[in-house]
């Protein structure tokens, strides 16, 4: 896998906000087999300490994961996460690549991320909400709303 490419494309969706980046990342499914997947970063300010992932397949319906930023910045230097989410450097690639898993009752996905795009584009995050005071941005009755919202559809389905 050393020399490839991976597909990179950065729009903004305003004038000062963070552009969604859009990978080309690849989905691990054995040893040495893999298959690429098109995954979109988008960061909202409103929302400072996440990022939405979307993961468009080649085939079936895209799917979106919110994961921590903190968390997802530093599984590029050591393992990060639990449960669901779990985020790793690859072991002999100097920063180049991360792991990235991803589980639910249904499935689960291990993904090969490109660091340095990711990093760079993470620190882009970081200028407009640094950490320390991320939570402060919040609005956080209407976070806790939406996952009261989001938690009442998944037991009405």
């Amino acid at each position: 896998m050393d020399g490839e490419q991976y597909g990179l494309r950065e729009r903004r969706t305003g004038p000062h906000d963070v552009p969604v980046l859009t990978l080309l990342v690849k989905r691990v499914l054995d040893g040495c087999a893999w298959r690429p997947v098109r995954a979109e970063f988008r960061f909202d300010p409103a929302t400072p300490m996440i990022v939405s992932v979307t993961l468009v397949p080649g085939r079936g319906p895209s799917v979106v994961w919110r994961i921590g930023r903190d968390l997802l910045h530093q599984g590029f230097f050591e393992e990060s996460g639990e449960g669901h989410v779990k985020v790793w450097p690859a072991p002999g690639r100097e920063g180049g690549i991360a792991f990235l898993l991803l589980s639910s009752r249904q499935s689960s996905a291990v993904l090969e991320l490109p660091v340095p795009a990711l990093a760079d584009w993470l620190e882009g995050t970081y200028e407009i909400a640094p950490a320390p005071g991320e939570g402060a941005a919040l609005d956080w009755d209407g976070f806790l709303s939406g996952l009261l919202d989001d938690r009442r559809r998944q037991t009405e389905d």
